[in-house]
């Protein structure tokens, strides 16, 4: 019997949107968040759907911040696994993001601008 076979018919339905917004990314650039938790998935379901994704070999921490956040790239290129954090370390959201890299890992540009200060000032 296939995994498919296997799969209830919400983690079929949550795999089959991830395969239609990786497929989006694909052909327009579209990236995608799924709020994971937030849906009525119970923990065996969304370990579950980590399964079937498998698990690949980057993680980014994002350590240094009023909350602390990771994501893991899963086996299929493209989909990330998300966890934010509150600041006494308790996980509070949990997504599986589609695109190159988790958007919200990526420099903000009130930092980038902190970031040419700090180094002009150092350059001095």
């Amino acid at each position: 019997m296939s995994k498919e076979m296997n799969q209830s018919p919400k983690v079929r339905a949550i795999l089959l949107e991830i395969c239609g917004a990786l497929q989006r990314f694909i052909d327009t650039g579209e990236t995608w968040s799924i709020f994971i938790n937030k849906m009525s998935f119970v923990l065996e379901e969304r370990q579950e759907i980590r399964d079937f994704l498998g698990t690949g070999h980057i993680k980014i921490e994002l350590l240094e911040s009023a909350e602390a956040a990771e994501w893991i790239e899963s086996g299929i290129a493209g989909i990330w696994y998300g966890v934010h954090y509150d600041q006494t370390k308790n996980p509070i959201l949990e997504t599986i993001e589609i695109g190159k890299f988790p958007q919200i890992a990526s420099s903000q540009m009130e930092d980038v601008h902190k970031g040419l200060k700090k180094l002009q000032i150092r350059l001095k």
